[in-house]
């Protein structure tokens, strides 16, 4: 049977998405800044919030703060039985919404892919993801699990809040670096140390990524708020000594 996909947003991690699955399903794109209705390249298609909502796999591209009114919208359009996924880089505020508000015949999987179309090699094959299941059957995680592992994913699965506090500790953590270097003006430089090229890599990501994605991993992560103001004391604890040392 043909396995269709519907994948709603379309932002860099949609199109990187998109590209993947379109290998192995057809694929339904929604957003609201996308192209009207009709064929794209290959198995991907464009259509409407009720079109995508209606595949038998339906997975949520979205920033954080655009999920709650999504869903309001996209729950009547489910069809029982549906798998929804979600790919926010936060995950104990989403499943608590995605369980709310959709219709309990849909089963719920939050995700976190690891990687992004500045970390993509061409290949899922040795890139994590981040499974915390949300309303989910024993059997179809282990079913989920097989999928991602196939086609080369390394699978985790975790608690939503353990999830949160990971990445709060390490992504964010990453983030708030590199935007602390591009507001330094940080420039690429001909001769330079690795540890320099280390700091641009992180500035280039940091830059890639929309201020918005950054301001909702503080405001959504539970975790978040903890984890800026510890580096906003050791930032402030360098700034003394360097004083002192003048």
């Amino acid at each position: 049977m043909k396995l269709s996909v519907g994948i709603v947003g379309y932002g860099r991690f949609g199109h990187l998405a998109a590209r993947y699955i379109a290998r192995r399903a057809d694929v339904i794109v929604c957003d609201r800044l996308s192209r009207p209705p009709g064929r794209g390249r290959g198995r991907v298609s464009f259509g409407s919030l009720a079109v995508a909502a209606r595949q038998p796999i339906v997975i949520l591209a979205v920033p954080v703060s655009a999920l709650p009114a999504l869903l309001r919208k996209m729950r009547g359009h489910l069809q029982p039985g549906a798998l929804v996924i979600d790919v926010c880089a936060v995950k104990t505020l989403p499943l608590q919404w995605l369980k709310k508000t959709l219709p309990r015949s849909v089963a719920i999987l939050g995700t976190h892919p690891l990687f992004g179309p500045d970390s993509d090699t061409g290949t899922l094959r040795g890139q994590r993801i981040v499974f915390c299941p949300g309303r989910i059957t024993p059997g179809r995680l282990r079913k989920a699990r097989r999928i991602a592992s196939r086609a080369g994913l390394r699978v985790q699965v975790m608690s939503p809040r353990a999830h949160d506090r990971l990445m709060a500790e390490t992504l964010l953590a990453s983030q708030y670096a590199g935007r602390l270097m591009i507001g330094a003006g940080m420039k690429v430089r001909p001769w330079s140390t690795g540890s320099y090229e280390h700091l641009r890599k992180l500035v280039t990501i940091a830059g890639n990524d929309s201020f918005g994605l950054f301001r909702d991993m503080i405001r959504f992560n539970p975790y978040g708020r903890q984890v800026m103001r510890a580096l906003g004391r050791s930032h402030r604890a360098i700034d003394r000594i360097s004083r002192r040392s003048r």
